[in-house]
């Protein structure tokens, strides 16, 4: 549960409880700030008059960046090239070409197909968590790897 910098200006945290572990960049007070649900952000002012950013991060499981090409496939079968940008054990979180975006939604189930780290080809359904901009995140709806 300990912060972690995401940057010069901003760390991220994990929330747990509806709370956020927070350290003073200045004077390494810690303390414990309560987020607000759906909140994305939080700016956290120290006793000693310093305030600082934090990302919220909601997830239960560390992701791993990847960048990789996949494959997805929509229900009526057709396919579209995709970037894999981040995975969990749970989910994965993938760039779409613009000229897809408006036919996908949160909670649509789609398909993925990609090449695993062996050389095997992986196929993974998944229900649309997020979209932002062409950047989709999905989670594994099966434990299988077929469609």
């Amino acid at each position: 549960m300990e912060d972690t910098m995401a940057g010069p200006l901003n760390r991220s945290c994990d929330v747990v409880g509806g709370k956020i572990r927070v350290t003073c960049p200045r004077c390494r007070r810690k303390k414990y700030a309560e987020v607000p649900p759906n909140s994305r952000r939080r700016v956290v002012r120290c006793i000693c008059g310093k305030s600082q950013v934090y990302i919220v991060n909601y997830r239960k499981d560390n992701r791993e960046s990847i960048n990789g090409k996949a494959q997805m496939v929509l229900m009526n079968a057709s396919e579209a090239k995709i970037r894999l940008c981040d995975a969990s054990i749970s989910g994965i979180g993938f760039l779409v070409p613009r000229e897809y975006i408006s036919v996908l939604s949160c909670g649509q189930q789609i398909g993925i197909k990609y090449k695993s780290g062996n050389g095997s080809t992986t196929q993974r359904k998944i229900c649309i968590k997020n979209i932002m901009g062409n950047r989709v995140g999905g989670q594994y709806t099966n434990l299988g790897v077929s469609f």
